[in-house]
């Protein structure tokens, strides 16, 4: 009998067996797999149980507890958001793999855009945040999340979870997304490109030249080839691209 649900911990567990079946066969079995938020462990013990290399990131004491016993296990104790980086140095995963809690999906995405990985990335989302991730430009959906995944990764929404698929059951429905590295040289760094996007985004109502009033002329988004009356979610990643690009050169 494992411990409850914490509902100030956004947490909600994985228990489809389909679900879970479906996301260990994208995984090698060898690959160095570094999960966030195992819980009960609905994908780890599997994963334990075939042998893979595996890393856990986890911030409940419960937990932690738990899995501290298995010395197989790479334990990292603590908040995602505070021991992300050291846990990667340290354990240098092919995968990231996670049901990521709901409360604080979006900034710990936007920090999982920034790892390169040889593998992907595996992750479980509010629907809403997994279409946001992998959605078009031009769509409504689209945003800061959208771009941002798009400079070490190409996302794919796999499959959809209705809320029977977890214990407790959320009040939204979820989905699975998988994040594939292209392994495509970019023109700027990850860390241009958040600011950039930060920027952009601010007002998603203003045109785009109205975000950066003041910064970049109408000679400027001509040479860029975007239209200053564009909208932000009209831009897509290769226009943001240039953008975060030509800021970091003004400095």
């Amino acid at each position: 009998m494992h411990p409850s649900a914490n509902k100030a911990l956004g947490q909600h567990f994985l228990r489809d067996r389909r679900a879970i079946a479906r996301i260990l066969s994208l995984l090698p079995r060898q690959a160095r797999t570094l999960e966030i938020g195992p819980g009960p462990g609905a994908l780890t013990l599997p994963m334990l149980r075939r042998g893979q290399p595996l890393a856990i990131i986890e911030k409940d004491d419960r937990f932690a507890a738990i899995w501290h016993a298995h010395p197989e296990i790479t334990l990292v104790h603590g908040d995602v958001l505070q021991c992300l980086d050291d846990a990667v140095a340290r354990f240098q995963p092919d995968w990231i793999v996670g049901n990521l809690p709901y409360n604080i999906s979006g900034p710990l995405t936007a920090r999982l855009a920034g790892i390169a990985l040889t593998g992907g990335m595996i992750l479980m989302y509010q629907r809403e945040v997994a279409e946001r991730i992998c959605a078009a430009a031009g769509s409504k959906p689209y945003g800061s999340l959208s771009v941002l995944v798009r400079h070490h990764y190409t996302p794919r929404l796999l499959f959809r979870l209705p809320p029977g698929a977890f214990s407790p059951p959320p009040k939204v429905h979820s989905a699975v997304v998988l994040l594939t590295p292209h392994h495509q040289a970019r023109a700027c760094s990850f860390q241009a490109l958040q600011q950039a996007v930060r920027m952009g985004f601010r007002h998603r109502r203003k045109t785009i030249a109205n975000n950066f009033r003041g910064v970049l002329d109408a000679e400027t988004w001509r040479q860029l080839a975007i239209e200053p009356s564009a909208r932000p979610e009209q831009l897509d990643y290769a226009a943001w691209m240039r953008l975060a690009s030509r800021l970091a050169h003004l400095g």
